[in-house]
């Protein structure tokens, strides 16, 4: 499902979703910005061949340059699992992620979901409490960094995060 671009009202971002043939590249930058650079993630456990199958947003600068990421992953039973969701540190707090979790959750509505989960790093878990996810379960290692799983369920005509 492609979502059709989107121009963010407070400043010139944009927002494209796509698989991952059309957005890897772009995605893959700032993943490795994030991840392997920043927090020191070893690059064979932020790649894996779960991305083939998922549906990808990248939020680009005016220039056209990637500054953000999030994908969506197919499980079982109408769950789709919301990972790696990445912001280039410069970018961060002027709305970029939550953009692309709205992209992200407004796609899962759109493709019928039950409930969008994700384990959301203990530092970055506030970040999706107000989107009306909750945490369940207990704490725990992934990567070497602290973890909590954390799921919103999703009701046919629910509004915007």
């Amino acid at each position: 499902m492609n979502i059709p671009e989107q121009i963010f009202p407070s400043d010139p971002t944009r927002l494209r979703t796509g698989s991952w043939q059309e957005l890897g590249p772009a995605a893959q930058s700032v993943r490795h910005a994030v991840f392997v650079e920043e927090q020191r993630i070893p690059a064979e456990l932020e790649r894996d061949p779960a991305d083939a199958g998922c549906l990808h947003a990248v939020a680009f600068d005016a220039q056209g340059r990637p500054v953000g990421t999030g994908r969506l992953l197919p499980q079982p039973g109408g769950v789709l699992k919301l990972g790696r969701l990445a912001v280039l540190k410069a970018w961060r707090g002027r709305g970029v992620g939550q953009a692309l979790l709205r992209a992200l959750l407004d796609a899962a509505r759109a493709q019928g979901a039950r409930e969008v989960m994700l384990h959301a790093q203990q530092s970055a878990a506030s970040f999706y409490l107000p989107a009306g996810f909750e945490a369940r379960g207990e704490e725990f290692m992934e990567a070497g960094i602290p973890h909590i799983e954390m799921a919103l369920a999703l009701r046919p005509g629910q509004g915007d995060a």
